[in-house]
């Protein structure tokens, strides 16, 4: 019985081998593999940030953004002394959650805001109010050198409201060891109509960067002899609706010299800043912070600055610096000072 079990078993052998499946050595290739490292774009490691700058913008098609902020000459806005001044009188913010407010005049829909540190990093929060529980623009602001890389912005809001006028406020963070430097400049009616004239020509002019929203990522490389860039932010062509984003920038491998946390409300559009960026390996890194459906806007970069092409420091003090027009009586009763505290100008 044994012996019949044995046979019947060693027949049942070559039956079994001819349904099993062949066995194949070498894997398949698959599409997913044979892509090469990151796409095919540099790494920006030293060696490829030339390429960078010259043989990835030559070889974009027509129809794509090369990604690099590069250029030949300084933007003329740049040459404009009342243009993101960086000579305003400037108000000290103790830290510790030390704050400033400044209640912007009627009529007046326009201001500049300049903040730096003495060298230490700079850690300070922009808020614009319309009444007591709606904030209409905010900006939080981690620099690790505010001497090295202030803050200049300008924000754009409604001169009128049924709330009443808006107010700025800005200050520091919990930190007491981080102290700022702050200079606002509000710009009257006829200065904010031509801003405005110069901000349309530079977005109609420039290439425009669409962002969708849910986390999505841009990362932007800049040129070595961009001393400065500008950066314009509208959502008027992708819904009129609020944005929010981080914006980075980067020197080196994820190392953050500069970062912003951005918020517009749609009355608070467009958006217009300078950021410095002294050296090489500048990377600016994008990041939509909204919702996929809520969060469409587009953005612009160009050059600001040029190392070689940049205009004189200022010495003097800025045109309009004192109150918010050349004539101090233009927004009565504000006159000559800006802020609870007056002008203080330190050097």
């Amino acid at each position: 019985m044994k012996v019949g079990r044995s046979i019947i078993a060693l027949c049942a052998i070559p039956m079994a081998s001819a349904f099993a499946p062949a066995q194949t050595s070498v894997r398949p290739g698959t599409a997913i593999f044979d892509h090469p490292i990151n796409g095919g774009l540099p790494t920006f490691n030293p060696p490829s940030r030339d390429r960078a700058q010259s043989e990835f913008e030559s070889d974009t098609p027509a129809t794509l953004s090369p990604f690099v902020v590069t250029g030949d000459r300084s933007s003329e806005l740049s040459y404009d002394p009342a243009a993101f001044p960086k000579n305003l009188p400037l108000q000290q913010i103790q830290g510790g959650n030390s704050r400033l407010t400044y209640k912007m005049p009627q009529g007046a829909d326009r201001a500049q805001i300049f903040i730096q540190s003495h060298g230490r990093p700079l850690k300070a929060r922009v808020e614009l109010w319309l009444g007591p529980i709606r904030r209409v623009h905010f900006i939080d602001i981690s620099c690790m050198n505010g001497s090295e890389t202030p803050y200049r912005g300008c924000i754009k809001f409604k001169n009128t409201d049924s709330a009443g006028p808006q107010t700025l406020e800005i200050s520091t963070s919990d930190d007491q060891a981080f102290p700022a430097l702050v200079g606002v400049d509000v710009m009257t009616p006829d200065r904010s109509k031509e801003r405005q004239a110069v901000f349309d020509d530079i977005w109609s002019s420039s290439q425009k960067l669409y962002s969708q929203g849910d986390k999505t990522v841009r990362s932007i490389p800049i040129a070595d002899h961009v001393k400065s860039v500008q950066l314009l932010v509208w959502s008027k062509d992708v819904g009129k609706k609020s944005f929010k984003a981080n914006v980075e920038f980067l020197q080196g491998p994820n190392c953050k010299r500069q970062y912003y946390e951005l918020q517009c409300g749609g009355g608070t559009q467009p958006y217009h800043a300078v950021f410095e960026t002294p050296g090489n390996g500048w990377t600016m890194r994008w990041t939509n912070t909204k919702t996929l459906h809520d969060g469409s806007h587009e953005f612009v970069v160009t050059p600001y600055e040029l190392e070689d092409d940049a205009p004189p420091e200022m010495n003097e003090m800025a045109p309009h610096y004192n109150g918010y027009a050349e004539r101090s009586g233009e927004f009565e009763p504000y006159g000559d000072t800006l802020g609870p505290h007056g002008n203080r100008r330190y050097e």
